[in-house]
């Protein structure tokens, strides 16, 4: 087994036990930072105000993206054979298949 082949083995291990809801949660939260930091500028106008909004809103923008990214991953990983995080349809995809093969409703 190679180095690369561990390394993403770990980077699986390390997602799959990842909670989607909650880095989506974690997503939101950064996003509204990155929303409160960018408004800064319109209500306190300046040329540093705005550099430093428009740049440091845009790195906090960046990260809400990488953690929604990370979430949409996680879930991809986890496949349909993981317990929910929320009720909701993803319940039925955990469902055994009935003998005709569709999952219970």
């Amino acid at each position: 087994m190679s180095l690369f082949d561990r390394l993403r083995a770990q980077a699986f291990r390390r997602i799959e036990s990842l909670s989607v809801l909650r880095v989506v949660r974690l997503s939101c939260w950064i996003a509204l930072v990155g929303l409160a930091v960018m408004s800064a500028s319109i209500i306190f106008p300046g040329p540093l105000m705005i550099i430093f909004a428009t740049s440091v809103g845009q790195v906090i923008g960046m990260a809400a993206v990488l953690c929604y990214g990370l979430a949409v991953v996680g879930d991809v990983v986890r496949g349909r054979h993981h317990p929910p995080d929320a009720s909701g349809p993803a319940g039925r995809f955990s469902a055994a298949p009935d003998a005709d093969g569709s999952p219970d409703a």
